[in-house]
C-alpha cells in the first residue's frame, strides 16, 4: 500500500497542479475540450431544466464601412468613423434583414444623427420605411440615474410587481432615444445607465433586467427583447422581490433569477458562447444544421441581396444555416467593434456590450442558470479521491480495479444528480483524472499481500525435487 500511495500523491499532486493551472489560464485545448464535453454531457442529461437559446447577433464589426455613394460623406479615416452611420446606413441593414423573414428584432444601437447631412434628413425617412416591414422592434435607449433635467421625458412601460422596488436601481433621466423614424414600429426600453459598469466589485458580470421609474418597474432592453421573442406581453411577466429569492416570471415557462438590485449575474462558466449548433434530419433525409446562438456579420448580412455575384452565391451557400436562423431566432444587432469591446470574460475572451447582451438573452432563453461547484466543494472532492485511494490500494490487483471502475461510475452518476439538483458543475479533469490514477497503479503496482507472496518466494524454501534415478523425492534444499 505505501508504495502504491506515494505513487499516486507524487503524480496525483501533478494533475492537481497541471488543472488548477488550466482553471487560471485556460491555455491548454484538450483540457478545455475535455471540460466543455462533460459540460454538455450534463447538460444533455439535464431533462428539460435546459432548451437551446435562439438568438442570431447581427454585428456592426470593424469592416463596416458607412456608405459613401460617391458624394464624399461616408467613412473618413478616423477609426471613430463608424460612429458616424447615418439613417440609410442603418435603413440598408434593416432592409437585408427584411428579406429574411426575422421572427423578432432587437435594435441596441441609439445612435445621433447629424441632420445637416443629406442622408439623415427627415423628409426622405429611409429608416421608417426600412422598420414598418419587420416585426415590430425592442428599441435601446439611455438612461442615465443621475440627477438632472431629462433631455428627453419619456415614461416605459410598467410591469407588475411584488415586493420592495426600492431595491432597484432608479432612472431618473433618459440622455438618448430611439430614432422617431424607428419608434414608428417599435418601443423604447432601456440599455443601459450611463456609465454604467457591467463588472461589480466582486468581478461578476451583471446586466440590469428591470429598474424602477418612479413608483413604477420598468424593462430592460434585454428583457423586453426576450419577451417579445418568445411571443410573452408584458402584461404576462410579473417581477418579485424578495432578497434572494427575487425572480421574474415570464408567461408559465420561464423564471429568470435576478438580484433585489434588478441585475442577472451571466454564469460565465455556463458554456454559452456564439457557436451552439445541433443537426436534424429534414424530410428527405438530409442533416440540417440548427444554428441556436450564431453571429453574422452586417457584410454578410448584405450578400443575401447580391445573388447573382459568384462570390456571394459561395458565400450564402457557407452562411445559409446562419441565414435560416434567422427566421426562428432573436436578431439583435448590435456594436461589436474593437473598440467597443472592454467587458473581460474569465478565459480572457473580450466582448462588447451587445456581446453582453446576446451571451444573457441566449443564458436565459436556454435557461443555462449553471455555477461551478465551490472551491471548498472542489477541494473536498479531491480529499474524498485520497481517501478512495488508500482504502482501494489495500486490495489485490484485481479487487482494487474492479472496485475503482465502480467508484469511478458512483463518482460520474453524483455529479450527474449534483448538475440536476443545483445547474452546478465543476471542470473534471483534475477528478477524474486521479480516479484513473487509481486504477492504473492499482493494476500495475502489488498490493501489500501480493508483495509479500511475492517476497516469501524469492526467500522461502525451495520445493521437493526427486532424485534423477529412482523417481524417489529427495532432501529439501535451503
Amino acid at each position: 500500500m505505501r508504495y502504491r500511495l506515494i505513487t499516486f500523491l507524487v503524480f496525483g499532486a501533478i494533475l492537481v497542479g497541471i488543472g488548477e493551472w488550466d482553471l487560471r489560464n485556460r491555455e491548454i485545448a484538450p483540457i478545455q475540450s475535455f471540460n466543455a464535453g462533460w459540460l454538455e454531457f450534463c447538460v444533455g442529461n439535464a431533462g428539460d431544466k435546459i432548451s437551446d437559446p435562439a438568438v442570431t447577433f447581427i454585428r456592426i464589426n470593424d469592416d463596416y464601412e458607412p456608405l459613401d455613394l460617391g458624394l464624399g460623406t461616408g467613412a473618413s479615416e478616423d477609426a471613430d468613423a463608424v460612429k458616424s452611420l447615418t439613417r440609410l446606413d442603418y435603413a440598408t441593414i434593416l432592409a437585408a434583414l427584411a428579406k429574411l423573414n426575422p421572427k423578432a428584432v432587437a435594435f441596441a444601437p441609439t445612435p445621433m444623427f447629424d441632420e445637416k447631412s443629406m442622408f439623415n434628413q427627415t423628409d426622405i425617412e429611409p429608416l421608417k420605411e426600412a422598420a414598418l416591414p419587420l416585426p415590430r422592434l425592442a428599441l435601446g435607449a439611455l438612461v442615465s440615474d443621475a440627477e438632472g433635467d431629462p433631455n428627453f421625458p419619456h415614461s416605459y412601460p410598467a410591469l407588475s410587481f411584488e415586493g420592495d422596488a426600492s431595491t432597484l436601481r432608479e432612472i431618473k433621466r433618459t440622455v438618448r432615444l430611439p430614432d422617431s423614424q424607428l419608434l414608428v414600429n417599435g418601443d423604447a426600453a432601456f440599455t443601459i445607465f450611463e456609465n454604467d459598469r457591467p463588472v461589480d466589485e466582486n468581478g461578476d458580470i451583471r446586466t440590469t433586467l428591470v429598474a424602477r421609474q418612479g413608483e413604477t418597474v420598468v424593462p430592460s432592453f434585454a428583457l423586453r427583447a426576450i419577451a417579445s421573442a418568445a411571443r410573452i406581453p408584458l402584461d404576462g411577466i410579473q417581477v418579485t422581490l424578495d432578497g434572494p429569492k427575487s425572480k421574474i416570471q415570464l408567461g408559465e415557462a420561464m423564471e429568470i433569477p435576478i438580484s433585489p438590485d434588478g441585475t442577472f449575474k451571466l454564469p460565465v462558466n455556463a458554456g454559452v458562447h456564439p457557436r451552439m449548433t445541433s443537426s436534424r434530419r429534414n424530410e428527405n433525409g438530409d442533416l440540417v444544421e440548427n444554428h441556436h446562438f450564431t453571429t453574422l456579420t452586417v457584410d454578410q448580412l448584405h450578400y443575401t441581396g447580391q445573388s447573382e455575384d459568384e462570390v456571394a452565391k459561395r458565400l450564402l451557400a457557407e452562411f445559409q444555416p446562419q441565414f435560416d436562423s434567422i427566421q426562428n431566432n432573436l436578431v439583435l444587432i448590435g456594436f461589436d467593434r474593437s473598440l467597443d469591446r472592454q467587458i473581460s470574460l474569465p478565459d480572457g475572451t473580450k466582448i462588447s456590450p451587445s456581446g453582453l447582451f446576446a451571451r444573457t438573452v441566449a443564458t436565459i432563453q436556454s435557461g443555462r442558470f449553471i455555477s461551478w461547484w465551490p472551491t471548498w466543494a472542489r477541494w473536498a472532492a479531491i480529499l474524498g479521491i485520497v481517501v478512495l485511494a488508500m482504502w482501494l490500494f489495500r486490495y489485490r490487483r484485481s479487487k482494487a480495479v474492479i472496485f475503482g471502475g465502480i467508484s469511478a461510475l458512483i463518482f460520474l452518476g453524483i455529479c450527474v444528480g449534483i448538475f440536476n439538483l443545483t445547474l452546478s458543475w465543476t471542470p473534471p479533469f483534475v477528478l477524474f483524472s486521479l480516479l484513473g490514477l487509481i486504477i492504473l497503479i492499482s493494476a500495475i503496482l502489488p498490493s501489500p499481500s501480493e508483495a509479500a507472496e511475492k517476497s516469501g518466494e524469492e526467500d522461502g524454501e525451495e520445493s521437493p525435487t526427486e532424485d534423477s534415478e529412482n523417481g524417489i523425492p529427495g532432501p529439501l534444499k535451503t
